[in-house]
């Protein structure tokens, strides 16, 4: 890295944007794109040369000098060539793109991660000998021929989103910082939450985004199936499957379900948002710190459209559920959630989420997910507890029963005129 960076300094801002230019041809010609961030004149040619190293390694310098050879700068690919030594100096070749086809799910030998730092974000670590596997937390696969031992997390998207919008494209799969300790990883298979069935060319509409200080690398994907994206020889920073622009594609969600203990009501809040584990993981924290706690239930089984209003229904006459409407969003990092409030949760009931379809001016609201949810779901809210707590009776024949307290005294109406007031 330092050098390329010593290469680079040299450039005048002219030539410094030839240079980009030239390397943004190579990167697309062997599957990457490169979006570099503005920098200052120094740090951007430091990031620049950062970028290269950890896109190809040692290549890097054979790289750099083709470019130079390109703008006729003979004398600084000299200087450079000097400075390296022959072992350095490789051809800068990317494997062959694989074909198009899907590995059947019984190829994978499923695992159990090690997790650490369960409190905050998560840690998973892996230690694997050679073969097939997929983590059974995230869905991650990977391809090995030897030893391998690496970890990973879940990062937020947020910061990113919007960044993605400018240039054309949006997340189609949570952002994972990969770091391989020991060994190799030959092929990995990110997951994604995209439902491809309405998307005609697949390995042009998706890409792998890497993340870094300086700038942003889109990488051409080998392989597109209906739950991952494949790159062969990867090389890791935070990165994710991401998606040119389409509008109000179909994805996998995920509902979350959580509710106030010690209450003589019950209150749910309830979360519609993308199959996103670091989004999942941030909301729990925020509902864990304010006492809630959280009702697990199936998610969705059928694929969501972005952008779609989506109304919350709760069968029991006693209940009130606000807002009316939710739109799911990609860009929520922050996101809303339906509030479920019921006086008297004296029996079971089920929650349901409904869309229209959007096909139909007059479209009626239909179905997408239905869950029940029963007293056992929470056993620290409702008539139940607050009976207990208070040492009275409960009534539960009804759905309109209320707590009392049991008279020491009962009067009855035709004794009322025996007894001394």
């Amino acid at each position: 890295m330092e050098k390329i960076y010593e290469s680079l300094k040299y450039l005048s801002d002219m030539e410094l944007e030839n240079f980009k230019k030239i390397l943004q041809k190579a990167l697309w010609s062997k599957g990457f794109r490169l979006v570099l961030r503005n920098q200052d004149e120094t740090l951007e040619r430091l990031k620049l040369a950062e970028v290269m190293e950890q896109l190809f390694d040692r290549q890097s310098l054979q790289v750099t000098m083709d470019i130079l050879e390109e703008m006729k700068r003979p004398d600084l690919q000299k200087k450079l060539f000097d400075s390296s030594s022959a072992s350095e100096r490789q051809p800068f070749e990317h494997p062959e793109r694989g074909e198009h086809v899907e590995k059947d799910s019984s190829e994978w030998t499923r695992v159990e991660p090690t997790i650490t730092d369960v409190d905050e974000a998560p840690i998973y670590s892996f230690q694997s000998a050679a073969g097939q596997f997929e983590c059974n937390v995230s869905g991650l696969r990977w391809v090995c021929e030897d030893k391998l031992c690496f970890k990973y997390q879940f990062c937020s998207w947020e910061g990113h989103m919007e960044r993605m919008k400018t240039i054309g494209y949006r997340s189609a799969g949570p952002l994972i910082n990969i770091t391989v300790i020991t060994g190799k990883i030959k092929e990995v298979y990110l997951p994604h939450w995209i439902c491809i069935d309405d998307i005609p060319n697949l390995l042009e509409s998706f890409s792998v985004l890497h993340i870094n200080d300086s700038g942003d690398v889109l990488e051409k994907v080998s392989e597109v199936t209906a739950t991952h994206v494949r790159l062969t020889d990867p090389v890791f920073s935070p990165l994710a499957a991401v998606i040119s622009s389409i509008f109000r594609v179909k994805v996998t969600c995920n509902v979350l379900i959580y509710y106030q203990p010690h209450m003589p009501f019950l209150k749910l809040h309830v979360y519609l948002i993308l199959h996103d584990p670091a989004l999942q993981q941030s909301v729990h924290k925020e509902e864990s710190s304010i006492g809630y706690e959280m009702i697990k239930k199936p998610r969705p089984d059928k694929y969501l459209r972005m952008q779609q209003g989506f109304t919350l229904k709760a069968a029991i006459e006693t209940a009130k559920v606000q807002p009316k409407k939710l739109t799911l969003r990609y860009d929520s990092q922050d996101p809303n959630f339906y509030e479920v409030f019921i006086e008297n949760p004296t029996r079971d009931f089920d929650l349901t989420l409904l869309c229209a379809d959007s096909k139909k001016k007059e479209a009626k609201l239909h179905p997408v997910w239905t869950c029940e949810i029963r007293r056992d779901d929470h056993p620290k809210s409702g008539l139940v507890e607050a009976a207990a707590s208070s040492g009275g009776a409960t009534c539960l024949s009804s759905p309109n029963s209320k707590i009392f307290q049991t008279p020491k005294t009962r009067i009855l109406p035709e004794l009322r005129g025996e007894i001394d007031p």
